[in-house]
């Protein structure tokens, strides 16, 4: 029996249910792509079949795709470049060719030249009609057209029109592809997790791998529940989050939404229903007496002062000074302990990478592990959530660097925080803190998701580890809560070893 189903919806139309229970944590079902495509920004960083990122070899005949290996090349052969190559190669359109298209363009042109994507797109919901009173419509006119020219249509009347509504379902269905670190790559469209409707607070969270994207539980769900996702961050500000939902023609009407409730407020909601605490380096079962929760006053000051974060310079220099400006403009959430709120917490994590770029691992370290303790726990309450389990493989990354480079790390910083740090580290096992942070993340990533490129980072990391001489007795220690982190040992040791030395 499947674990999911496609119900009708009194006011969604349709939406996404689930057919059996499921715990938070536990994977719902995983779908494959009818559309997988790279955005036209990273078409030649990243695999146009498994979107991996590299340095992808150019498809030789129409130079419109690249391919990390001839697996992947043969792979996307049979599942539509056939079909497209050789009209990319042929056709223009005024000086663009087909490596030029937009993202759009091209996902269209793959629905228009293979019937079997057409039949899937055509399923979907498109919301033409809110969409043609749009501004934008005559951008997606002048898209429809140059589709139907690359993928050899007559451009008639007629055949605009159905690419035009073909173009519709697919921007409303079709999800960012993420990745951990470069962001949106592409675009993944399937038709049942289509189904999925938006909440800003939802009961399951959708993680990327390869071709394939993992529905997970977040919360408790159970026999029947619908099945709702969030198709933006939704820790983002009311204001970003509406803007961020126009594309989909439909207006959020969840509890966060309607009472603009802030990141303490909704984790208050959440903390007992999301098993916040397993495998988790910071406590927040006590969220309920956070003033953000408590204090009308403070929950103001987060509504007003919330943004969406600044775009910081690449450059060191300028991106210093942006830093300095943009920790002057944020000291009101600062000095009322909304560490949490937007955009305070993006604000540290590029902090931390801003030191870490220097060299200076354990400034970096510090940051990070603020943000692993006082934002990211409030922000997204499951433990495993991408990117929490993103942000503890950085620090383990950190913890190896400052291992390693104990007593020089941060010689080039002088002062009481510079010697306050050091006296820290030293009196940490980074490397045993290191391992297990990383076992985490390999436990935090159970089945599929063990192809996850950050899985697969953290398991290498602890090959080099468990090659080290003379670490026997914190082996020991360390696999017996590897094997089983419920006993009653293995508990205490986790908080001696991992949260009291992350917290602290």
């Amino acid at each position: 029996m499947p674990s999911i189903e496609t119900r009708h919806h009194p006011i969604k139309h349709r939406a996404l249910h689930a057919t059996s229970a499921f715990k938070p944590s536990q994977i719902i079902h995983t779908f494959h792509p009818l559309i997988l495509h790279p955005s036209l920004s990273h078409l030649t960083s990243v695999c146009t079949h498994c979107l991996r990122p590299g340095s992808p070899r150019a498809c030789s005949r129409c130079h419109a795709a690249y391919y990390c290996d001839a697996a992947c090349q043969k792979a996307a052969w049979t599942a539509v470049h056939s079909k497209e190559c050789k009209p990319l190669r042929q056709r223009k359109l005024g000086s663009r060719t087909g490596a030029d298209l937009p993202t759009p363009v091209r996902a269209l042109v793959q629905t228009l030249l293979k019937q079997e994507i057409e039949d899937g797109v055509s399923l979907l919901d498109g919301h033409v009609d809110k969409r043609r009173n749009n501004k934008s419509w005559p951008d997606l006119e002048m898209m429809g057209m140059a589709a139907c020219a690359f993928a050899g249509r007559d451009g008639g009347e007629a055949d605009v029109r159905r690419a035009v509504e073909l173009l519709c379902k697919i921007q409303t269905n079709a999800f960012h592809r993420w990745d951990v670190d470069l962001g949106q790559v592409g675009v993944f469209l399937e038709t049942t997790l289509a189904m999925a409707n938006h909440s800003c607070i939802p009961n399951a969270v959708v993680q990327f791998v390869g071709r394939k994207a993992i529905l997970r539980a977040e919360t408790a769900i159970q026999t029947g529940d619908e099945i709702e996702i969030s198709y933006t961050d939704c820790t983002m500000p009311l204001s970003t989050r509406r803007e961020a939902l126009l594309q989909y023609s439909f207006e959020c009407t969840c509890d966060r939404c309607i009472n603009d409730l802030n990141v303490y407020q909704v984790c208050s909601k959440l903390v007992r229903h999301a098993n916040a605490d397993t495998l988790s380096v910071a406590d927040v079962s006590n969220v309920d007496n956070h003033p953000a929760v408590t204090d009308k006053r403070i929950q103001g000051i987060a509504a007003k002062h919330t943004t969406e974060p600044n775009q910081l310079p690449e450059t060191l220099s300028e991106r210093h000074r942006a830093l300095v400006a943009e920790y002057k403009s944020n000291k009101t959430l600062i000095d009322d302990d909304l560490w949490a709120v937007s955009p305070v917490p993006q604000l540290l994590t590029e902090t931390s990478i801003y030191f870490a770029e220097q060299n200076n691992f354990a400034y970096a370290l510090a940051v990070a592990s603020v943000v692993a303790v006082s934002c990211d726990p409030y922000r997204y309450v499951t433990p495993f959530h991408p990117v929490r389990v993103k942000n503890l493989l950085m620090i383990a990354k950190l913890l190896a660097n400052t291992a390693e480079n104990m007593g020089s790390a941060i010689t080039t910083t002088k002062g009481v925080l510079n010697q306050k740090l050091q006296e820290a580290l030293a009196d940490i096992d980074q490397v045993s803190l290191c391992q297990m942070l990383l076992l985490m993340v390999v436990k935090m990533c159970p089945g599929e998701l063990a192809e996850w490129e950050l899985c697969v980072s953290a398991r290498e990391m602890l090959a080099d580890i468990a090659r080290l001489p003379g670490r026997g007795k914190e082996l020991s220690l360390i696999n017996s809560w590897g094997v089983d982190g419920d006993l009653e040992e293995s508990k205490l040791f986790y908080e001696y070893a991992v949260v009291k030395q992350v917290v602290n």
